[in-house]
């Protein structure tokens, strides 16, 4: 993307500063940390092993592999997750405030973070919900380059302050380029730390 490009030349006119400030969060590793595994099948050697979503995120897809997401659309899986305390109260303490509340996840079905945050007491609107693998969002590139599609979606909407929290330091860093390629934009990100604790 060339830069200086500015805000308005992406923002839909009609929504222009209606809102302009959005927190969000990433849900794996970020959120809540789960059991949910990524299957691969290396269809040379017939070896089979499992990633966690930060191995998953390293990880090197080679053409003769096979990946099985299913523990992914498993909605009881999610439920059962430990809860990250800090980044949830985050969460909470930002709809309290009045300040909406956006999801950018590598998952693929937005129902089921709908429901997964429904579970905890939390209510977002599912227009601020990008499940980004989701064939029906179109978006392509790696994780980090589909997230960053996702931000243009919420600047579209009108969005142009923005925190972030992800663990993935390449999500992060891909997030940042936003506030230097376009012109009007803020925003601010934050690691989440794997050894924070959780319950």
């Amino acid at each position: 993307m060339p830069k200086f490009l500015k805000y308005s030349d992406f923002v839909d006119p009609t929504r222009k500063g209606k809102f302009e400030s959005i927190t969000v969060f990433d849900v794996d590793d970020t959120l809540v940390v789960t059991k949910s595994k990524i299957k691969v099948i290396d269809n040379l050697s017939g070896e089979e092993f499992t990633l966690t979503p930060a191995e998953f995120n390293e990880f090197e897809k080679k053409s003769h592999h096979s990946m099985d997401f299913s523990d992914f659309k498993n909605l009881d899986i999610l439920k059962a997750g430990r809860i990250v305390d800090k980044i949830f109260k985050i969460l909470q303490e930002t709809m309290d405030s009045g300040r909406r509340v956006g999801i950018i996840t590598a998952r693929d079905d937005r129902n089921l973070i709908y429901q997964f945050l429904l579970h905890h007491g939390v209510v977002v609107n599912p227009q601020y919900i990008f499940a980004i693998n989701d064939p029906s969002l179109g978006f392509s590139g790696s994780v980090a380059e589909k997230k960053k599609a996702a931000f243009m979606e919420f600047v579209k909407m009108g969005f142009r302050d923005f925190i972030f929290y992800d663990d993935d330091k390449e999500n992060i860093r891909i997030a940042n380029e936003l506030d230097k390629e376009i012109e009007g934009i803020r925003i601010k990100s934050k690691q989440v730390k794997p050894t924070w604790k959780t319950k």
